[in-house]
């Protein structure tokens, strides 16, 4: 997955801030991956297909978890329903992770870490343990906003993307872009 992330910050000027690549993902204990398991490398433009019931909708939860998406969004009640084997109330497992390994711009690592123990998450940048607030800030700084569906397309959601109206998509880019934090000054 490649990410630039564009910041508007005057009407004419735009500033390029970093090209973010998604190296991989490794699950632990993650809805049906029972382990450890590696998924990468991941390419710039990456599909993932396969036949009903082969996991690929577990993969979207498990970079959706891990770029601090709620249960809800995940189709789960309590974030332990997520951990290898909750059928019912009782997990096989008591606690499961997933890390997001991305290479930055200039070639460094930052990898982002959410974890389930029991019914509490956990958030580790580069494997220290930070606030949830100052997680989700360091992926908004790269431009990696879950919300706004920026790439990450789901199962359904091209029928959707296809079907948009000029004026919905001009709402999309301005989200992607992050530009709509500026709509107001440049519609004066």
């Amino acid at each position: 997955m490649k990410v630039v992330a564009l910041k508007l910050t005057a009407f004419y000027k735009v500033k390029i801030t970093m090209q973010v690549n998604l190296s991989h993902i490794i699950v632990f204990n993650f809805k049906s991956f029972k382990g450890e398991v590696i998924i990468g490398p991941i390419k710039p433009f990456t599909a993932i297909i396969g036949a009903n019931g082969s996991g690929k909708s577990n993969i979207m939860d498990a970079i959706s978890f891990v770029m601090g998406e709620s249960a809800k969004s995940l189709r789960v009640k309590k974030f332990n329903e997520l951990i290898y084997g909750a059928y019912g109330e009782i997990p096989m497992a008591h606690r499961a992770y997933v890390t997001a390994v991305f290479t930055l711009e200039d070639n460094s690592i930052k990898s982002f870490t959410r974890s389930i123990y029991h019914t509490s998450c956990e958030y580790k940048i580069n494997d220290q343990v930070v606030v949830v607030q100052l997680y989700l800030s360091e992926l908004r700084k790269l431009n990696l906003n879950v919300k706004a569906k920026n790439f990450l397309i789901f199962q359904g959601a091209i029928d959707s993307t296809i079907l948009k109206t000029p004026k919905e998509y001009t709402n999309l880019f301005e989200e992607i872009s992050n530009s709509i934090e500026l709509k107001e000054e440049y519609e004066r």
